[in-house]
């Protein structure tokens, strides 16, 4: 006989024997399971974990639903079995919630991963759907976990962990027909902490697209958008927000902030009176409208090198110091407030004394001039010293009132002012 149809035939043979050893096994596995469920005796998941590790590589059995079914419910079983050792540990706690919460911040997933992966695999293989009550069951038991585990990874930092978490959450809820937004916001959030860009980018775009966004939305997707240095798509997102939310001051102000850093003073002064007549009590939109004003009266060029002042130069020069001015009544604590108040004046005092020393002669021009820097020059002085009230060690400031003393005659306090800075 020929050796080859020996050996074929001697599997032939042997055939029914090893499809019944592994459907032995898959017996074996389903046995230690159910004693598990009834006595949970580690050592019957220990069994049932080599049984079916066995069964799921045999080619008899590696292509059936019930193979993965058991395999899902053992690794998910263990899952909850290194949960429990997880919360036994932490014997320093007594509050039983935070208990629960650190122990699902710090359980394995590995074996909840298999899990699922197996629960998937069983669901492809059951044609008939035999098995889809135990696929099911299983799956909602998964399900309950999805948010616990996503508290606790956040509660223990595992931030990247907690966003998959989170997302896998809103994603079940949805396949329910509902939208849990407080998962998908709380996915962006933690993506946000681990300093995913990428990842939060994704989470506010399908908020977004679900028709679950508010303005923190926009503005977060715009401030990931710059961090990834897509200005184009920062932008887009700004008008898209605006029109989905035309009255919220901060997308106006986030829109503000982009018209200046791209130069486009006009929108930006356009957002800002939009912005002080909806709320004409917040300092902050005179101060920045009043540096705005500030700015376009003293232009520099790329080298932070002094242009020519425009025609409308006093007009300008007028409205940032009526703009500071109200932004010091509304918050007259603030410093920044008081010394560009006396910046602005001590500049434009510079601009016209400027002007009468470039005269070749001395007339009645050029005394009105100097008359008139002068005047300003003594305008800066009280701005400058309430500033130095509100940051007394603030070098830059006594620097300036010491010159602004001495321009206008007054050595005693130049002197005082020489002396406090040796100090």
């Amino acid at each position: 006989m020929n050796i080859k149809n020996t050996l074929i035939g001697a599997l032939l043979v042997s055939a029914p024997f090893l499809i019944n050893a592994q459907n032995s096994k898959v017996q074996t596995a389903w046995r230690n399971i159910s004693d598990y469920e009834s006595s949970k005796d580690a050592a019957s998941l220990t069994k049932a974990r080599e049984a079916i590790n066995a069964a799921i590589v045999h080619d008899d059995t590696k292509g059936k639903a019930k193979t993965w079914v058991y395999k899902a419910k053992v690794e998910y079983y263990t899952y909850l079995d290194n949960f429990k050792k997880e919360e036994a540990k932490l014997t320093e706690i007594t509050d039983k919630d935070e208990k629960k919460t650190l122990a699902y911040g710090n359980v394995s997933l590995a074996e909840y991963e298999e899990a699922g992966k197996a629960m998937q695999k069983a669901a492809e293989l059951d044609k008939d759907k035999a098995y889809q009550t135990d696929i099911s069951m299983l799956g909602i038991m998964m399900m309950n976990d999805v948010n616990n585990l996503a508290y606790g990874r956040f509660k223990v930092k595992k931030y990247e962990e907690a966003a998959d978490m989170f997302y896998s959450s809103f994603l079940t809820t949805k396949m329910m027909g509902k939208k849990d937004t407080n998962s998908l916001f709380n996915a962006v959030l933690s993506s946000q902490k681990a300093k995913k860009d990428e990842d939060v980018k994704k989470y506010t775009e399908m908020m977004i697209r679900e028709k679950v966004a508010n303005p923190y939305t926009y503005n977060t997707l715009y401030d990931t958008k710059m961090n990834l240095k897509d200005t184009v798509g920062a932008f887009e997102t700004l008008t898209k927000g605006r029109e989905a939310f035309p009255n919220d001051m901060d997308l106006m102000n986030k829109e503000t902030e982009y018209y200046l850093k791209q130069g486009k003073q006009d929108q930006a002064l356009a957002n800002l009176n939009k912005s002080i007549e909806k709320d004409p009590k917040n300092y902050i939109f005179y101060l920045v409208r009043g540096n705005i004003y500030d700015n376009l009266a003293n232009p520099k060029d790329s080298n932070n090198k002094d242009k020519d002042k425009p025609k409308d130069y006093d007009d300008l020069m007028g409205k940032a110091a009526a703009d500071y001015s109200k932004a010091g009544e509304l918050d007259p604590k603030n410093f920044d407030i008081s010394y560009n108040t006396g910046a602005l004046y001590n500049n434009w005092g510079g601009y016209y004394q400027g002007k009468a020393d470039a005269r070749t002669k001395m007339d009645a021009e050029q005394k009105a001039l100097s008359d008139k820097a002068l005047n300003y020059f003594k305008m800066a002085i009280p701005a400058l010293e309430k500033a130095l009230s509100l940051k007394d060690t603030d070098k830059t400031t006594m620097q300036a009132l010491r010159k602004l003393y001495l321009i206008t005659g007054d050595t005693v306090k130049a002197k005082e002012m020489t002396d406090r800075m040796k100090k």
